[in-house]
């Protein structure tokens, strides 16, 4: 089996973006202890993590998810107007976010009860941009099978958002952890984009407007069904840290966000990786017996990798941290322990989720993410008005994750056998 891994293209590609996820993940798993420990309180993550679920909610739907169809586009110049075209409304859009912001500041710090939000809502708009034309440049060098190009934008990233934290927590500047975020952003699209420059852009056809309109048009279904489910799915983030927020306040939302961050080392280097050569290689597959076999063989793989980071999690000592970081973080190992077991089916289902992008089943999509979003909306106020405790709450929430993918990994097998591909 190891032998056809390293053999397979696919794996090898997966394993390029794998080496520099690893790397990417490490340096701020390496480093968040340190900011733990000396330089930011969990209230000061719990505003971080409040920051993210919103900067990268409306940074995912910047550019219509344009960016998906640039992959799929049979001719080169079609893909390049589609390029310039999730350019220009991702740029649009993060202007219209920008006013929207500054004339409803108060009412999103008070909808969190966090006071402190109101500082750095302004900053949003720099996340959206950076992060969303990254996105558009990604997807061009995943086109081009530039997977190393991709990895090494991931590292610089890395890099340089956890120095700045660092260096912001070291000066005692209370911001530190949203603005280093925002750093190493930046210089993730810098490097893209000076990559793009020297290779890319001389090959480009000149802009046609009414041909970037003609495309766009060509591909309704993205901002017609990906984008708003992809909205719907991050909304859930909101949504969860919204409530812990309202209900606990931001240190318990601290506590989540940091657990989060813990668990992403373990799935989101491979998902991140896995998922973006995945999506490349269905649309390689034309038969239905294909597509399925490739499905289930790379599910199971995904999903012998996701028990092995659950065994490993749940054999940590609880009160490991406590002696690592101090008694303000105490409750971080139980939390984790219970979210990891959702963001573990999370993992397997979502790293195979272009599944329904391949299938044309965007529509399908939205319908299971406002499933998704009313699963979890319910399980989280439903726990807290029986039960009233953090840990409940976190139990409903993590039963509702697995139940939901579950449903999704199921109903995909169901659409690909379906499917009008050849037999």
């Amino acid at each position: 089996m190891l032998k056809n891994i390293t053999n397979n293209e696919f794996w090898k590609n997966v394993i390029t973006l794998l080496s520099a996820s690893v790397l990417a993940q490490a340096i701020p798993f390496m480093l968040l202890p340190i900011l733990q420990k000396w330089f930011f309180t969990p209230s000061d993550f719990g505003i971080l993590a409040i920051y993210t679920s919103i900067s990268l909610l409306l940074a995912s739907i910047a550019s219509f998810k344009y960016e998906l169809a640039i992959v799929n586009e049979e001719s080169d110049d079609n893909a390049q107007h589609l390029f310039w075209g999730a350019a220009i409304i991702a740029l649009i859009f993060t202007i219209v976010i920008t006013i929207i912001l500054k004339l409803f500041t108060k009412p999103i710090s008070e909808l969190f009860k966090a006071e402190e939000l109101g500082n750095y809502i302004m900053l949003i708009p720099l996340t959206i941009i950076f992060v969303s034309f990254g996105e558009i440049l990604n997807f061009w060098n995943n086109r081009k099978k530039e997977f190393k190009t991709i990895a090494a934008a991931k590292i610089s990233k890395s890099i340089t958002a956890e120095s700045s934290k660092l260096i912001l927590g070291k000066i005692s500047l209370n911001n530190g952890l949203i603005i280093g975020r925002i750093i190493g952003e930046f210089f993730s699209l810098l490097f893209l984009l000076i990559n793009f420059i020297r290779y890319d852009l001389a090959s480009f056809t000149k802009f046609n407007f009414d041909k970037t309109k003609h495309i766009l048009k060509k591909n309704y279904r993205f901002p017609t069904f990906s984008m708003p489910s992809v909205f719907v799915g991050n909304f859930i983030n909101v949504v969860f840290i919204a409530l812990i927020s309202r209900y606990f306040g931001t240190t318990a939302a601290g506590i989540i966000g940091v657990s989060v961050v813990y668990v992403a080392v373990a799935f989101g280097i491979m998902s991140q990786a896995f998922s973006q050569v995945f999506f490349k290689e269905i649309h390689e597959h034309k038969s239905r017996k294909e597509l399925l076999n490739f499905y289930l063989k790379n599910a199971a793989i995904l999903s012998t990798i996701s028990i092995l980071i659950i065994i490993i999690v749940e054999i940590i000592p609880s009160n490991a941290i406590v002696f690592i970081l101090g008694e303000q973080w105490i409750e971080m190992v139980a939390t984790l322990k219970i979210l990891v077991f959702a963001y573990g089916a999370q993992f397997i289902t979502s790293s195979l989720s272009f599944i329904y992008i391949r299938l044309n089943k965007q529509r399908t999509m939205l319908i299971f993410d406002i499933l998704h979003l009313a699963m979890i909306w319910i399980s989280i106020v439903m726990a807290y008005k029986f039960y009233g405790s953090y840990f409940s709450v976190i139990i409903a929430y993590t039963i509702a994750q697995i139940m939901y993918y579950l449903i999704a990994f199921i109903a995909a097998i169901v659409f690909i056998n379906k499917a009008k591909l050849q037999q």
